[in-house]
C-alpha cells in the first residue's frame, strides 16, 4: 500500500491510498469517525441563566465547541472512580459573564490549560442589559460511538480515482467539450486527464463518443481521501490514532481465532 500527502496542516488533509481495497479505506474514514475518543462538554451546573435560552439549548450549544487537549484523560469508564467524577476523568469549566455582551467560547475558563476551546470565537449566546450567564461545564472524554459531540473528524470521505483509457481516437474533441469539470484534454492527437482528482466519473465524456473510444472506470485500487478536524487534534493524530484502532482490533480478532482454532 502506498500513500501520496497532497495536503496536510492541522486541520485538512488530502492524500491519495493506493495498492488497497474499498473495504479498508472505508474502515479507516468509519474509524476516524468513531473511534478516536475526544473531550467534550458533557454536563452543565446551571446557577443563573437570565438569557433568552432555555438551560438544555444552552448546554447543547456548549457540548459542541470543540476542546483541545485530554490525552492524559480516561473516559468515565476506565476511572476507578467509577464515574463520580475525579481529576483523571473531568475538567471543571466554568463561565460568568452579565449582559450586555456577547458570550463566546473564549470565556469559558478551564481548569486545566490544556483543555480549551479549539476555537475562542465561537458565538455561544447574546445577552442583554440586565441578563446573566452563571456556570460551570464538566468536561469528559468519550467517542462518537457514544455521542456525536466527540467526533473530531469532520467532512471525512473518499472516492476512487478514474482509470482512464482510449483507443483509437478520432480528434473530435466531444469529449473535451461534454467533460463539465473541464478536466479532459487532447494533445498529440489523444485525450487525457488533466486532473484526475477533479473527476467525478460522471461518464459524460464517454456518452459523448461515437466511436465508443473512451473508457472511465473507477480504480478499486487506487483512491482520494478528504477529512477535515474540527480542532481538538491535528489530522496526522486523527489518521495514527485510528489506524492504531484498527490494527488493535485486528489483533484481538486474530487472538480470538488461534483460541478456537
Amino acid at each position: 500500500m502506498d500513500l501520496e500527502f497532497l495536503e496536510l496542516t492541522d486541520r485538512r488533509a488530502r492524500f491519495i491510498i493506493s495498492g488497497t481495497a474499498p473495504a479498508f479505506v472505508n474502515s479507516i474514514r468509519r474509524s476516524m469517525m468513531a473511534d478516536v475518543r475526544a473531550m467534550s462538554i458533557d454536563d452543565v451546573n446551571f446557577y443563573n441563566n437570565t438569557s433568552v435560552l432555555f438551560d438544555e439549548m444552552l448546554a447543547l450549544r456548549l457540548g459542541l465547541i470543540p476542546l483541545t487537549g485530554g490525552k492524559h484523560y480516561l473516559s468515565p469508564s476506565e476511572c476507578s472512580c467509577n464515574g463520580e467524577g475525579c481529576f483523571q476523568c473531568q475538567v471543571s469549566m466554568t463561565l460568568n459573564v452579565q449582559g450586555p455582551a456577547t458570550v463566546y467560547s473564549r470565556d469559558l475558563a478551564s481548569a486545566d490549560a490544556e483543555v480549551v476551546p479549539a476555537d475562542g470565537n465561537i458565538p455561544i449566546i447574546k445577552l442583554f442589559e440586565g441578563q446573566q450567564l452563571l456556570l460551570e461545564a464538566i468536561a469528559r472524554k468519550g467517542s462518537a460511538k457514544n455521542h456525536a459531540k466527540f467526533q473530531s473528524a469532520i467532512a471525512t470521505s473518499y472516492k476512487y480515482l478514474p482509470k482512464f483509457s482510449v483507443q483509437e481516437c478520432n480528434g473530435c474533441k466531444e469529449c473535451v467539450e461534454a467533460c463539465p469539470k473541464g478536466i479532459i484534454r487532447y494533445e498529440n492527437g489523444s485525450v487525457h486527464i488533466a486532473d484526475e482528482l477533479e473527476c467525478t466519473l460522471c461518464n459524460l465524456c464517454v456518452e459523448a463518443c461515437d466511436t465508443h473510444a473512451i473508457s472511465v472506470i473507477g480504480d478499486p485500487q487506487r483512491f482520494a481521501f478528504y477529512t477535515e478536524s474540527d480542532g481538538s487534534m491535528s489530522c496526522i493524530d486523527l489518521l495514527t490514532i485510528s489506524v492504531e484502532s484498527l490494527m488493535n482490533r485486528a489483533s484481538e480478532l486474530a487472538t480470538y481465532l488461534k483460541a478456537f482454532g
